[in-house]
């Protein structure tokens, strides 16, 4: 199967880079964070600690407090659940199959 990124490992969490790049320079705390973006402290630690996916809506809190782009947030979720998606098929025993219709001459 060819896949649409070559990449020898997975992208780094969203909540990785929220901490290392904006949390921890500030020394702000996940709690503090966590009510600056109207949530749980238990759900902003799972953002932070990488159990918790980050959804349109917390990409778009998170963009309000930070001063970011929801975009921005979205696309390093969507960056690490493309990777989890293809290694996954890959892997898998049912792996589909490029249809002749669609195969590309060569």
């Amino acid at each position: 199967m060819a896949t649409s990124s070559r990449r020898t490992r997975r992208p780094s969490m969203p909540g990785e880079i929220l901490a290392g790049l904006y949390l921890a320079p500030h020394e702000i705390s996940i709690a503090a964070f966590a009510e600056a973006c109207g949530v749980t402290r238990k759900h902003m630690s799972g953002i932070v600690n990488g159990h918790v996916a980050i959804t349109a809506e917390m990409a778009t809190r998170i963009a309000a407090a930070l001063g970011t782009s929801a975009q921005y947030w979205l696309n390093l979720q969507n960056a690490v659940d493309l990777y989890d998606a293809e290694k996954h098929l890959v892997e898998s025993d049912h792996r589909p199959q490029l249809m002749p219709a669609f195969a590309q001459a060569s």
